[in-house]
């Protein structure tokens, strides 16, 4: 026998007794066939003999012959896998011994031994037991170790089976693909550089330098009735035991940078081979727009990879074999899939998600997806039920550590620390600052001119940090680098026509290069463009001169012009916005260039929202999250969506800034929204407030007493408006939200008024039309039970509010005689409004 293989089989309840390994298979009694003959070398090694003339023995490794024997025993049993993994979980579960899934079935006939022995043995068993070979209570009694109840045959190949489980047990397997080393080193070094440098001084370059670590809080998993307030750290969702998983948090929570830290650390873990633990995982991270439900996906993260890596790996070097399996025997690739919400279309993101679940069923991958606050209803239809998450923003006690991690390097970090803090109050800056980059930004502004004033809200920020980066553009000598690229793209030109159409178009683009980002930026947010270069291509200076006919070399231009300001980052052969927010600040920008632009976004984002309903005038108007009014400059592409979610408040805060900044009248639009808008009215201009939009911060007031009214009030309120009006002023931690539920828990019919929204004419052709009001009671019921669904398991919600959302759900679904499932199943053309 080979070192390390034992010669003997210890038989429970017995002493020890002696079998070689020549003994035990001769006691197959007839199940090999002729056409795979085994017996025993004279050095002990198990070898097989395959009757091909003139071909000698080879040894099989313990794993070989453990497969091997499977797939002949599978051949004669007359069952297919499936079959037998039924069979044999039938018998597990009698055993108390947990079941094989598919995939562990799949290692095992191809000959990975597992850990428990009693799993290989009801394979084996429900096999041999359909050939004939044993009998089911032979089979339980091997298991108990009576083997003096059944001598002979049965225990011979019981003693059979075990010896071939520990060959296979002391076989090392198959070694890690040897590119998993290169792979680990590139992926560790590429998380450890931070994507936009430009933003920390070189003291702070690398995410992990400044990192300050965040908590998240555990959700119930969607559709579940009970909630939890679990807080762990945020390295636990890495480890978390659903094999799809959801992290969200808003706009510069930190969600990009725990993934970096945490690539960079276990990719420098999991270097050493004596980490990689049974069940391990290889972390791969990749931009959610670099994946899609067409590609496969092991084609698509080696392309993402590859490119991503591409400063540190040679091209082309990790294929999509290498992601196809498993990074090593037992491990398993940990896929961090980053920015699902930069996915533009609502159907494109739950058909990725779907994708992602089945990939993640086949147990080779598991998945993290990264995302600002999604519609509860794109989990709903997707089908996919992932483990949810959400990123917490720093504690006081988190922004204090921040602060004093990136002022180290000065002179007198305390005071910078004090005077820092102090000047946060000032301006009432604290609460903004609990969002990471957030507070990178403003201290990266006090390290650049200690002591001066921070700006005074969320615009203000990034038009003082956009106009730093400028600033230091002028000492980069940026005109000088721009000229040598116009020289270098018109070089090759000799014809003076072409030289000077080439110049011409060069410095042009040159010139508009504020208005190219921000071009760039709203086609990524609101167009079908994946890339910079497929939305530069969109821009009239993105598209070359006449002379240069090569695209690629235009695009090559453009972006050398690009990269020295620092408004866009490389990242492998791509640029890339430095944060999704900077990407809506410049956006923002392009669509209030000038009067008509800012007239129509401000009309498609308030004005058109007044809704008349079905018998007005007697019923006032409706102001809506979710229905805007047609307008032509909708349908070209302003980048308002009817429907806003709470993702869509960012980049609705920077318009409506850039709006009022240029002097359009926004106080008495807000006013009458915040006063009047109702539930969903009152929620806007409150979120618009607490995110720091300069015209709403003064009528948070008028906001708050309108969601009042709304959810504790005795005015008849839809359900659906009622439970939104309590959930807004629970998220902003007012304690009257919880009251308002607590209310409804006692008072459910408070919930059962009709939405005057559905009570539309069934036939507009009728001369009289009438609406169907038990149609709309029945729509209006059903939106109730979805939003009470929504709060019931939206992780962002404390676990008060999600609990007592519950409690109104059931007492509910009960007064109306509707189940909770019966909530979701409207049509969705109305259940989704």
């Amino acid at each position: 026998m080979e070192a390390g293989v034992p010669t003997a089989v210890t038989r429970p309840g017995r002493d020890r007794g002696d079998f070689t390994a020549s003994q035990l298979r001769a006691g197959m009694d007839g199940l090999w066939s002729e056409e795979s003959e085994a017996e025993q070398d004279a050095g002990g090694t198990i070898v097989t003999r395959d009757t091909t003339p003139g071909q000698d023995s080879v040894p099989q490794p313990g794993r070989q012959l453990l497969s091997a024997d499977l797939r002949l025993l599978l051949d004669t049993s007359g069952y297919d896998r499936k079959q037998v993994r039924v069979e044999a979980n039938k018998l597990l579960a009698e055993w108390d011994v947990r079941q094989l899934s598919d995939p562990r079935v799949s290692e095992r006939f191809g000959g990975e031994p597992g850990t428990n022995f009693l799993q290989l043995w009801a394979l084996v068993g429900v096999m041999l037991v359909k050939r004939g070979d044993l009998t089911l209570d032979q089979v339980h009694a091997l298991r108990r170790g009576k083997r003096s109840c059944v001598p002979g045959v049965p225990e011979r190949l019981y003693d059979y089976w075990h010896l071939t489980w520990k060959l296979a047990c002391a076989d090392p397997g198959p070694a890690p693909d040897p590119r998993l080393a290169d792979y680990l080193s590139a992926a560790g070094r590429v998380a450890e550089t931070h994507p936009c440098p430009h933003m920390f001084k070189a003291a702070h370059s690398a995410p992990t330098d400044a990192y300050v670590p965040q908590q998240v809080v555990v959700s119930s998993a969607p559709g579940a009735e009970g909630a939890q307030d679990t807080r762990l750290p945020a390295t636990d969702v890495f480890a978390a035991p659903m094999a799809l998983s959801l992290l969200t948090a808003g706009p510069g929570g930190g969600k990009s940078t725990l993934l970096r830290v945490y690539t960079a650390d276990a990719a420098a873990y999991m270097a050493d081979r004596a980490n990689r633990r049974r069940d391990g995982t290889v972390p791969v991270l990749v931009r959610a727009t670099r994946l899609s439900p067409d590609v496969p996906l092991a084609d698509a993260l080696a392309a993402a990879v590859d490119d991503a890596l591409s400063p540190r790996l040679s091209p082309g070097k990790l294929t999509a074999d290498f992601f196809r399996k498993p990074p090593y025997p037992k491990g398993k690739w940990l896929v961090l899939v980053d920015g699902l919400d930069e996915i533009p279309e609502p159907a494109a993101r739950k058909a990725l998600l779907h994708s992602l679940d089945e990939a993640a069923a086949e147990g080779t991958h598991r998945f993290l997806v990264t995302t600002r606050p999604l519609r509860p209803d794109e989990l709903d239809d997707s089908g996919v039920r992932p483990a949810w998450y959400e990123l917490l923003p720093f504690t006081p006690e988190d922004l204090r550590r921040y602060v004093r991690v990136r002022f180290a390097h000065r002179s007198e970090p305390e005071a910078d620390a004090a005077r820092f803090a102090m000047l946060m109050a000032d301006q009432r800056l604290e609460e903004l600052a609990r969002s990471p980059l957030m507070a990178a930004m403003l201290c990266d502004l006090y390290l650049n001119k200690p002591g001066e004033s921070l700006p005074t809200q969320r615009t203000a920020v990034y038009e003082a940090y956009v106009a730093r980066i400028e600033r230091e553009n002028q000492h980069k000598e940026i005109k000088e680098t721009h000229r040598q690229a116009i020289d270098a793209l018109v070089r090759p030109y000799q014809r003076v026509p072409d030289v000077e159409a080439v110049t011409a178009a060069a410095v042009r683009a040159r010139d508009a290069l504020p208005e190219i980002v921000a071009h760039v930026a709203h086609r990524l947010l609101f167009s079908d463009d994946a890339t910079v270069d497929e939305a530069l291509a969109g821009h009239e200076h993105g598209r070359p001169p006449e002379p240069v006919s090569d695209d690629a070399t235009w695009t090559g231009f453009l972006t050398e012009l690009l990269l020295p300001t620092g408004l866009l980052t490389r990242q492998g052969d791509e640029l890339i916005f430095p944060h999704r927010t900077f990407m809506e600040y410049h956006a923002a920008l392009h669509v209030t260039r000038n009067a008509r632009d800012r007239t129509a976004v401000v009309r498609s984002l308030l004005d058109g929202r007044w809704i008349r309903p079905y018998g007005w005038p007697f019923v006032r108007p409706v102001w809506s999250l979710s229905v805007a009014e047609l307008s032509l400059s909708g349908l070209l592409g302003s980048g308002i969506t009817p429907w806003l979610t709470r993702a869509d408040m960012s980049y609705v805060g920077f318009v409506l800034d850039q709006a009022a900044s240029s002097g359009t009248d926004l106080e008495r639009r807000l006013r009458r929204i915040a006063r009047k808008g109702g539930a969903e009215g009152g929620t806007f201009v409150a979120l618009q407030a607490a995110l720091g939009t300069k015209a709403a911060v003064p009528l948070a007031g008028f906001a708050l007493d309108t969601l009042v009214d709304a959810a504790l009030g005795s005015r008849r309120v839809p359900g659906e408006q009622r439970v939104l009006a309590a959930e807004t002023l629970a998220r902003l931690g007012d304690e009257r939200g919880l009251a308002a539920l607590t209310a409804l828990v006692a008072h459910p019919e408070r919930l059962d008024t009709i939405d005057p929204l559905h009570l539309q004419p069934q036939d507009d052709a009728m001369p009289s039309p009438e609406p169907d009001a038990s149609f709309a009671c029945l729509l209006t019921r059903r939106d109730t039970l979805r939003k009470l669904a929504a709060v019931t398991r939206d992780p962002t919600l404390d676990a008060a509010v999600r609990e007592e959302a519950g409690r109104v759900r059931q007492a509910f679904g009960l007064l109306v005689g509707m189940t909770p499932a019966d909530g979701p199943a409207g049509p969705p053309e109305e259940a989704s409004r």
